[in-house]
């Protein structure tokens, strides 16, 4: 709905926006160009009043024309207003409480993406560290020796063996518990980091989208700061026509 910048009065009052109304032609001349734009409308009996709001801030006011068909124009006016800037501050304000809004909804989103990272990671590293084996347990604590045992020689010397000399166990290899728990978390690391990347793909696009918005607002109120510095006078045309003339 578009906002009257003027004082309406009592008559059948119509308005529009310079900006939305269709283009018939454009001439261009070496030092000025010709706008012809359509105004369509439905007239009450009597006279009505049409407004064309937020014209061209370069329009010549002496050079406004208006031709039309099935009623009598009347009176033409080229009229500046000074902007509301109470009103338009407000506008601003609004922005920027949806910006906030906007900006809390992606900081929620950043965060579950980066507990989802960090669950991901952590699975991902207990699998690195099934996938490169059990640690080894053949050394032995700095400074010590290995229990020996003598052993006597036919010429009656002495030499050193260490006891129980065996292969490193390979119980988690051989052990039916452990191969069931191994597929068991085989199968909950793939299931389980599937839905996490998905969630997580999903999160992205979420978080994109807002992205989006948020340059979209701070689009909006950078243009509203510029154009209330650049200009704070809002221009229009008003005219009336009179139909059932007698």
């Amino acid at each position: 709905m578009v906002e009257p910048w003027y004082e309406p009065t009592t008559q059948a009052s119509l308005c529009f926006e310079a900006a939305d109304l269709p283009t018939k032609s454009v001439v261009v001349y070496s030092d000025r160009a010709e706008v012809k734009r359509v105004v369509k409308a439905s007239l009450a009996k009597g006279t009505n009043e049409i407004v064309i709001q937020n014209v061209s801030a370069v329009i010549e006011r002496q050079s406004v024309r208006v031709d039309g068909r099935g009623a009598l124009i009347q009176e033409v006016q080229y009229q500046e207003m000074p902007i509301d800037t109470e009103h338009e501050d407000e506008k601003i304000r609004a922005l920027e409480r949806e910006k906030l809004s906007v900006e809390s909804e992606r900081f929620a989103v950043e965060d579950e993406m980066s507990s989802l990272r960090k669950r991901i990671e952590v699975l991902d590293g207990v699998a690195g560290q099934i996938a490169a084996g059990p640690p080894s347990t053949s050394s032995s604590p700095s400074g010590s020796l290995p229990n020996m045992s003598r052993r006597h020689t036919v010429i009656g010397s002495t030499a050193l063996q260490a006891p129980n000399q065996a292969t490193p166990s390979l119980g988690f290899l051989t052990n039916d518990d452990a191969l069931n728990n191994l597929a068991k978390f085989l199968s909950y690391y793939g299931e389980t980091v599937s839905e996490m990347k998905t969630t997580l793909r999903i999160r992205q696009r979420e978080w994109d989208k807002y992205s989006e918005k948020i340059e979209a607002l701070e689009r909006q109120i950078d243009q509203l700061r510029c154009g209330y510095e650049y200009d704070s006078v809002r221009r229009g045309i008003l005219f009336d026509m009179v139909t059932n003339i007698t």
